[in-house]
């Protein structure tokens, strides 16, 4: 099952009448040497045929940004997990123990570090999450799962 995205037909609307605009500026400009070359270039157009695979490919960009956002979430925050689990055994590690106030310190410092850390290999991640995607694209009940689920 796929996830399901409403998407506003408004906004298609609206990018669909630039894209005939932008079709119609192309026909009717200066490089056409006769208007019957226009006239020829439009009949030949389904434009109702082109509006719908506009509205398909808009839908299936939406569909492709959601799961790379979701993906991205899961790797970034197994990445935090795993970071700070090692700053926080370093830091137990050291000092033997601590107590409520130095914990609730740690906590704090440790997630501001991950955050930051996670931020500098932030297009590696984004890279990381395309491949981790293509890869679910043969498994899509694996896929499936983790976008639902995560």
């Amino acid at each position: 099952m796929k996830p399901e995205i409403s998407v506003d037909d408004g906004l298609i609307e609206k990018v669909l009448r630039e894209l005939e605009d932008e079709l119609v500026e192309k026909v009717y400009s200066k490089d056409m040497l006769h208007s019957a070359h226009a006239r020829s270039i439009i009949s030949k157009v389904n434009v109702k045929k082109e509006k719908e695979e506009i509205k398909r490919d808009i839908t299936k960009a939406f569909v492709v940004s959601s799961w790379t956002q979701r993906i991205y979430f899961v790797v970034r925050s197994v990445i935090m997990t795993i970071l700070g689990a090692i700053i926080t055994l370093a830091v137990f590690w050291e000092l033997g123990k601590i107590n409520v106030i130095e914990d609730f310190i740690l906590g704090i410092s440790t997630y501001v570090i991950c955050l930051g850390l996670t931020r500098l290999f932030d297009s590696r991640i984004v890279n990381l999450s395309h491949g981790i995607l293509g890869y679910l694209g043969g498994h899509t009940k694996l896929r499936d799962f983790i976008l639902k689920y995560f």
